[in-house]
């Protein structure tokens, strides 16, 4: 992979984890929806369970980093 392909798969990285955090911020309840969606496919045997140990830890990372910052967004406005 280049340097071009990791630099816009880093900007599109940090760009849809800031795109879920405005959502989450909006609908606090949206990150446990998510996590309710990867459950019932992982159930189901769907494509979208259809991945590796390391990604499914990846995901759950990138979703507490995101339900964190969501979380310290919403602390500093009230």
């Amino acid at each position: 992979m280049n340097d071009e392909a990791r630099a816009r798969i880093a900007a599109n990285d940090k760009l849809l984890k800031a795109v879920i955090t405005l959502l989450a911020i909006k609908d606090p309840g949206l990150l446990d929806e998510l996590d309710i969606i990867f459950a019932l496919a992982d159930e189901d045997g769907s494509t979208l369970a259809e991945t590796d140990r390391r990604t499914r830890i990846h995901l759950q990372q990138e979703l507490e980093l995101i339900r964190n910052l969501a979380s310290s967004a919403l602390d500093t406005t009230h």
